[in-house]
């Protein structure tokens, strides 16, 4: 089974997903909603897990977790723990954090190693970062 992904922020999330051996880590899109409209983005999992080409094929969300380097929490952990649990209300999947400490700046990183101008970078980061949350998270999982 498949493991979809999320990176969150107040106007954008990063989507991706694993193959079904929970081995390659593919990005979807980065979606853009209107700021602080969760509703949004609990829609757009319900389509990848009940409409899309991934229908019934997705077992478990990953939702990146945005704590501190000293792992002390922030307004933007707080927010995804309440996206969490408004998510748990809607879908009957497990939900796992996985800490995306510096997921965001590696992907920045990446992005502009392959020569991507800012905007570029900005329009492909979030996607990048849900593929490196999962790609922790599967990684865990198998150590």
């Amino acid at each position: 089974m498949r493991k979809l992904s999320l990176d969150l922020g107040s106007k954008t999330c990063g989507f991706a997903i694993s193959d079904i051996n929970n081995i390659i880590v593919t990005g979807l899109e980065n979606f853009r909603f209107e700021e602080w409209h969760f509703k949004e983005v609990i829609n757009k999992v319900k389509f990848y897990i009940n409409e899309s080409i991934y229908k019934n094929e997705i077992d478990a969300i990953i939702l990146g977790y945005p704590l501190r380097m000293d792992f002390s929490k922030s307004e933007r952990t707080k927010m995804v723990e309440k996206f969490k649990s408004r998510l748990e209300k809607e879908i009957n999947l497990p939900i796992y954090f996985q800490d995306e400490r510096e997921s965001t700046i590696f992907a920045e990183n990446i992005l502009y190693n392959f020569g991507l101008n800012g905007k570029k970078r900005k329009e492909k980061k979030d996607v990048l970062a849900a593929q490196l949350i999962l790609e922790d998270f599967l990684k865990l999982k198998k150590g």
